[in-house]
């Protein structure tokens, strides 16, 4: 008896590991820019840094080893001091071999500012991904069986 209750618990937790492993998994994520202004500059260089250290997205190099797409372009206010910025979410639909748009934000930020940006468009970027996370789970399991 005691031998199969402790199966059965082994068992439960093997299960309990693995939906949590599949739950916590990373994201491969791409981001394009354009930023031909300084302070645009730093800003992606900010947003990569930030999803370099994510739980939840890893950056990759390019749009083929990706399923989620951060493209950000950036304008020199003219001040020197601050950029105005368009980002657009965007995910893979393996189905049909397209990128689908999920959501945009444009805004404005000051050189004094650039790690709250990034932390900001990171977790718009993380809290965006929630859908195609739970999409690409389901897909690419259905895909195993």
């Amino acid at each position: 008896m005691k031998i199969i209750l402790l199966r059965n618990w082994l068992l439960a937790l093997a299960f309990s590991v693995t939906v949590c492993g599949i739950a916590h998994a990373q994201l491969n994520v791409v981001v394009e820019d354009t930023a031909r202004d300084p302070i645009g500059g730093r800003l992606v260089y900010a947003v990569k840094e930030r999803i370099r250290s994510s739980s939840g997205l890893k950056l990759v190099p390019t749009s083929n080893d990706a399923l989620f797409r951060f493209a950000i372009v950036t304008l020199d206010d003219k001040s020197g001091y601050s950029t105005v910025y368009s980002v657009v979410f965007a995910a893979w639909q393996p189905q049909s071999g397209t990128w689908t748009y999920l959501n945009n934000i444009v805004g404005t930020c000051g050189s004094s500012r650039l790690a709250e940006c990034a932390d900001g468009l990171v977790a718009d970027a993380d809290k965006t991904a929630d859908q195609p996370r739970e999409f690409y789970r389901t897909y690419y399991a259905d895909k195993k069986k």
